[in-house]
């Protein structure tokens, strides 16, 4: 097959975030298919040019997959015109570079945010191929519950091109069984709508217990012997993060523990004068490392914190970062419902509290800090072997590819 990839933010292992969709792609060259993925040349999380080198496409091949760096506009942070104009400029950034690529034989089309759905539908249709779309949040519901989109009249006629998007898509690819299920329930036949989860590429995590590399990253980082409860991954409103610098305020007098914030976001910088203004010390925050890097870091601390929001809409989150979090062996403590805190549960790997529960949180890393390391590394190993059974990425990958081989023949 020859599958054009859609991906407004499409990250490699040098970037710092999830690399779930260059995965997909590579593991599909590596079984003799051809990828061609059109990304944004932005860095989402830092909101700015990611490649330097003109205001043109930039081309490069990574593992064998060919990527367009096309033009798109960058300062987007705000306000939501400014995030529109990024949307708009990537789209027809994408339709023009499109028209270049020789041969397509299916597209796979990325949301968020939505309007790439409708981007893989357009080019579907100027090339005579079906499109796959996968839902990583349900628009617009996803802004809508986090107060970023508050017009009516903006907000009905997201829900239309949502309807749109998944009735004219061959396959509809959902992230969560929650996500699944939101779909299916706005009337989509369910036998078109299919779950392919996040999951971890083991390979980046085969040294979470290298006892050496662990002492050097705390020494670097000055945690000195003290109890790290640790956050990797985006900064937004979405993530809650400021039940965590709440917890943190709980316990601030309790010298054994350190809260570690590694991201960047729109939320940051409120978290960082958060921090001030409360005027605490056992908060750091770091920047975003290259997803190679990550593991070694994850390892370095002794517990992940996993906040989530309150309302129905946030119980079918279960973030690429869950899953990072448990291939280190390390204990997981949730602040949710739902999907994240229901698999903790299930893998009984670390603790459980309700959603935005600072206190619960601070309980559960209290309880924490009394185990020895061995019962906390025991706890960890449960969870490591829990995502490696279930939610090793090759295995998920298998499944893209014969969910695009189905589109291709229906």
């Amino acid at each position: 097959m020859n599958i054009l990839y859609l991906c407004q933010v499409f990250e490699t292992g040098s970037d710092a975030g999830s690399e779930r969709h260059h995965f997909f792609c590579k593991y599909a060259v590596s079984k003799g298919h051809k990828v061609v993925a059109i990304t944004s040349n932005v860095d989402y999380k830092k909101a700015c040019v990611k490649i330097q080198g003109g205001s043109g496409t930039i081309h490069r091949t990574v593992e064998g997959v060919e990527i367009y760096y096309v033009y798109s506009y960058a300062n987007f942070r705000g306000n939501f015109f400014k995030r529109f104009y990024y949307y708009w400029t990537y789209f027809l950034s994408t339709i023009v570079q499109s028209i270049k690529i020789k041969d397509i034989d299916v597209i796979y089309a990325v949301s968020t945010p939505l309007t790439v759905g409708f981007l893989g539908y357009i080019i579907s249709r100027l090339r005579g191929v079906r499109f796959v779309f996968e839902v990583t949040d349900v628009w617009p519901d996803a802004p809508v519950a986090c107060g970023v989109v508050k017009n009516r009249v903006l907000i009905k006629l997201a829900h239309w091109l949502e309807l749109f998007c998944y009735r004219k898509a061959t396959i509809i690819v959902g992230l969560t069984r929650g996500i699944c299920d939101n779909i299916i329930a706005k009337g989509i036949a369910s036998e078109k709508v299919s779950m392919i989860t996040n999951g971890v590429d083991f390979s980046l995590f085969n040294s979470v217990n290298d006892n050496s590399k662990i002492a050097e990253v705390r020494l670097r980082l000055g945690f000195g012997d003290r109890f790290v409860a640790m956050y990797m991954g985006a900064h937004g409103s979405y993530n809650s993060l400021a039940t965590i610098i709440e917890v943190a305020s709980i316990l601030k007098d309790d010298p054994r523990f350190l809260f570690v914030f590694v991201g960047d976001g729109d939320e940051k910088s409120k978290l960082q004068q958060s921090v001030v203004d409360i005027g605490i010390t056992n908060v750091i925050f770091l920047d975003p490392v290259p997803r190679i890097e990550s593991a070694s870091l994850l390892a370095a601390a002794d517990a992940f914190l996993l906040p989530n929001r309150k309302g129905e809409f946030f119980t079918g989150n279960l973030p690429n970062k869950l899953f990072d979090f448990l291939a280190s062996s390390r204990p997981v403590v949730v602040a949710g419902a739902g999907e994240t805190p229901a698999l903790v549960m299930d893998a009984r790997c670390g603790k459980v509290g309700g959603p935005e529960d600072s206190h619960a949180m601070a309980d559960s890393l209290l309880e924490l800090a009394t185990m020895s390391v061995a019962e906390r590394l025991a706890m960890g190993a449960d969870g490591r072997k829990y995502v490696l059974e279930r939610y090793d990425r090759e295995i998920l990958s298998e499944h893209f590819i014969q969910i695009l081989t189905e589109s291709v023949v229906r």
